[in-house]
């Protein structure tokens, strides 16, 4: 645990680097973020806004690690372009098919587990989190996560023959935005956050 704990540190103290690296200026013009300052930002993410100071990359309210990670990862790679609204699965993306075994189990089958018998609980925290309706499976969503990476979250529901399943689509411009290991660790928070959402309803 303290060797997994020293990795995510280091990754964060890495990513803070390479996030003053990049002006104040680009981040704002590519990455959908709004100033708050002249030294800070306001980064909308997975449902909540969170706040970035510039160069030091202290993010507020934010108690997760891999969080903090994901959102200064994605300020520093972002570029301009906007979703295209056509999707690939994480097998497509750069690598992924190396990792789709725990993408799976950390992923796709905990949205499964948890919503293949609650369609009206995933439909209400897919709209709490402005999620658009798509006509994929027996349920389907597109979430925009980050300002330029939308995430379809599809949804076929548990029948007397068959368990449920689910799966986890990323638009085409995906791994300009952000590299693989990001993306798979942004699915897997948006699952956690919207099982724990449903926990309360």
């Amino acid at each position: 645990m303290k060797e997994s704990q020293k990795k995510y540190r280091d990754a964060l103290e890495h990513a803070k680097q390479e996030f003053a690296k990049r002006s104040f200026t680009k981040i704002l013009e590519l990455s959908g973020a709004a100033p708050y300052d002249e030294s800070s930002l306001v980064l909308p993410y997975g449902g909540e806004h969170y706040r970035v100071w510039y160069p030091e990359g202290e993010i507020s309210p934010c108690e997760d690690i891999t969080d903090q990670i994901l959102i200064l990862q994605y300020l520093t790679e972002v570029c301009g372009v906007q979703p295209t609204g056509r999707w690939i699965s994480f097998r497509e993306l750069p690598g992924g098919n190396n990792h789709y075994g725990a993408f799976k189990l950390e992923a796709m089958d905990p949205l499964a587990e948890h919503f293949g018998n609650s369609p009206e609980k995933f439909e209400s925290i897919c709209r709490m989190l402005k999620g658009k309706k798509l006509a994929m499976g027996d349920l389907a969503y597109a979430i925009e996560v980050l300002p330029k990476l939308e995430l379809a979250l599809i949804l076929w529901l548990a029948d007397d023959e068959w368990p449920a399943q689910a799966n986890l689509l990323y638009d085409t411009t995906a791994s300009i935005h952000l590299n693989t290991e990001g993306l798979e660790v942004m699915a897997i928070n948006l699952v956690e956050k919207m099982i724990a959402k449903a926990a309360s309803l």
